[in-house]
């Protein structure tokens, strides 16, 4: 009798078990799946989000031309009640999907960005992979533009651009909320993607630079310079560099690309060299007298395009050291590696010494590849 009550008891354990097995389970009909959203300042300190949502197809019941995703629109006091809030009249928020955070270009000059991120970084169920962008406008008017394809969703459209920088080298690598609080951490100004509206596209569009201390937007970057600052970080991909060669259009295609920063300390007084090297393909020459067979010619070009980039790296670095006063592209990593007894000391004055540091520039190009005009030579770092 013992035996059978303890088998019951096993039995209804084994039971209990198996019913709690879904405890968390969603109603996947019943569930907004956000894929980005945006932030904009709001009246009196508040905050709004746009959310993108995309729409789950039930059986038969969604129209072919139905562009797949609703908005949602969602205000509040600060982050947290505007996010509670969309309960009052949509689907609760599902998060785990969540690709991009567009701050609209006011939030951010006015409002601590990690601030703002601190409760989507505390949430288990945003990934802190997730892309951080700024808009030059409202970020709202971003994510309701309707693109011409209505079966584009605007955020899976900004993501996916990202993608392209082997293609075009103003494209800014992605910014994740991981790393930006990392960022932040460390007090390190930083490059974020910024994208607008133009012509009723969406389109990339230049950077923001975030400040490092204040953790705010402090000022934007055209696309040129976004590529002309990747030459220095060393993250150029791909992308062309167009120029002219008496008055007649050449262009430079990038096929690989390498830099080297050396951080040097004399007397007290901060200085550096960037050298970079690239070789690639004359893609476009439109002289027409042009010879690829003949070296001198493409010798002629190389110191051509070698001119045009260091000019452009001189004119964008310059742009932040000077006028902007901050340090967006890591040149004080580069430093605190190799010195870090002077970083201890005077790491918290590294924006000033950034602004007075005396930076030379060495660019070296190499044409290996003519198209269809001329041969391909062998070329080794």
């Amino acid at each position: 009798m013992r035996g059978r009550r303890i088998l019951l008891f096993f039995f209804s354990c084994c039971l209990f078990l198996l019913s709690a097995g879904c405890w968390d389970l969603k109603d996947i009909e019943k569930l907004s799946f956000v894929r980005g959203v945006g932030i904009d300042e709001e009246d009196d300190n508040g905050v709004k989000l746009t959310y993108q949502n995309l729409v789950p197809k039930s059986s038969g019941t969604q129209e072919a031309d139905s562009p797949g995703y609703v908005n949602v629109v969602s205000k509040g006091k600060n982050v947290l009640e505007a996010v509670s809030n969309v309960a009052l009249k949509d689907p609760p928020i599902y998060s785990d999907h969540l690709k991009i955070f567009l701050f609209g270009r006011n939030q951010a000059e006015h409002h601590d960005i990690q601030g703002t991120l601190n409760h989507f970084i505390r949430d288990d169920e945003v990934r802190r992979s997730s892309y951080l962008l700024v808009s030059r406008g409202d970020a709202s008017k971003v994510i309701n533009q309707k693109l011409k394809s209505q079966q584009k969703v605007p955020v899976e459209h900004i993501f996916e651009t990202s993608k392209n920088r082997s293609f075009n080298g103003k494209i800014a690598p992605p910014t994740r909320i991981g790393r930006s609080s990392d960022y932040f951490q460390m007090g390190v100004s930083f490059l974020v993607q910024s994208v607008d509206v133009i012509d009723s596209e969406i389109i990339y569009d230049g950077a923001g630079i975030i400040h490092g201390k204040t953790r705010k937007l402090i000022g934007f970057i055209p696309a040129k310079d976004v590529q002309s600052l990747n030459w220095v970080m060393g993250r150029i991909t791909g992308g062309v560099v167009p120029a002219t060669y008496k008055g007649y259009p050449i262009t430079y295609e990038i096929k690989k690309a390498k830099t080297k920063v050396k951080p040097y300390l004399k007397d007290g007084k901060v200085s550096f060299k960037i050298s970079v090297q690239t070789n690639g393909k004359l893609s476009e020459d439109q002289y027409p007298s042009e010879n690829s067979f003949d070296e001198q010619y493409i010798k002629r070009f190389e110191r051509l395009f070698a001119h045009k980039i260091k000019e452009r790296i001189q004119k964008a670095v310059n742009h932040v050291q000077k006028e902007v006063g901050v340090d967006p592209i890591f040149l004080n990593q580069q430093f605190r590696m190799k010195y870090p007894d002077y970083w201890d000391q005077h790491g918290t004055e590294w924006d000033r010494l950034f602004q007075e540091a005396a930076i030379d520039y060495d660019v070296k190009v190499s044409i290996l590849n003519f198209g269809a005009e001329g041969a391909t030579k062998s070329f080794k770092w």
